[in-house]
């Protein structure tokens, strides 16, 4: 490349270094995937915070972001974020592409149940939700891909009694729902009252499917055997079938 190409090509990315720093926030709010809103928005779009982030009304808490400028000659916002509200802290590289793509990686952290209540846990419902996700895709606000590994810590529920369900574990990226789409594998890690095996997809619709088996663990309240009587009779190891679908 000639010394002019390489002027100009400088030129052209100091500019766009300079229209990072100065938009303010609000001009990102036009980027956000359908679902999610911000609130209180501080800053601007190289550097800045929102007091309050949602997905489909559900309020989720604080965030901030750090802008990364050398990828726009790629025509890709890329950002470090930290979500954290109190008791919590999780933290992830998001990469805007054109196209309605956006590719969050190394999401790592932990926040507690409550904080997913009326989102993704039902009211009543505790414990802790650990990340350790590598890479997550979304297409137009729904995910499309992902690879990592997601835990769940003293799970409770109003029917678990003192000893908890347990602690689980969800692999992601294990097994395929064709050339798009999530799958994964739910399982207990033997430490409380359920013994779990199960498969979860996800589909780019946002249909789910978590389909498996449940028992209880020997001396487990005998308040999980009964909310599990819905499911069924048991078979002659004590294990039920249950499938859990929606859409996201």
């Amino acid at each position: 490349m000639n010394r002019p190409a390489v002027l100009a090509a400088a030129g052209i990315a100091a500019f766009l270094l300079f229209l990072v720093a100065l938009l303010p926030a609000t001009v990102a709010l036009r980027f956000l995937p359908t679902g999610l809103a911000l609130d209180g928005l501080h800053g601007s779009i190289w550097r800045g915070s929102v007091d309050n982030a949602s997905w489909k009304g559900h309020a989720l808490g604080p965030v901030r972001w750090s802008s990364r400028p050398w990828r726009l000659p790629l025509l890709e916002l890329n950002y470090a974020v930290v979500y954290g509200p109190p008791d919590a802290s999780v933290g992830l590289d998001v990469a805007v592409r054109t196209g309605g793509r956006v590719l969050l990686s190394d999401l790592k952290g932990s926040l507690p149940i409550s904080n997913l209540h009326g989102f993704l846990a039902p009211r009543g419902w505790n414990g802790r939700v650990e990340f350790d996700v590598a890479r997550l895709e979304l297409r137009d606000g729904r995910p499309v891909a992902a690879e990592g590994t997601v835990h769940v810590r003293g799970l409770s529920a109003p029917y678990a009694g003192s000893g908890g369900l347990g602690d689980f574990e969800l692999l992601l990226g294990e097994g395929s729902v064709g050339s798009e789409g999530i799958a994964g594998r739910l399982r207990d890690l033997g430490t409380g009252a359920l013994t779990v095996r199960a498969t979860l997809t996800l589909d780019p619709r946002g249909q789910y499917l978590l389909s498996g088996e449940v028992a209880t663990a020997p001396g487990a309240d005998p308040r999980v055997q009964q909310a599990l009587a819905y499911l069924g009779p048991p078979d002659s190891l004590g294990r039920r079938s249950f499938a859990i679908e929606g859409t996201l």
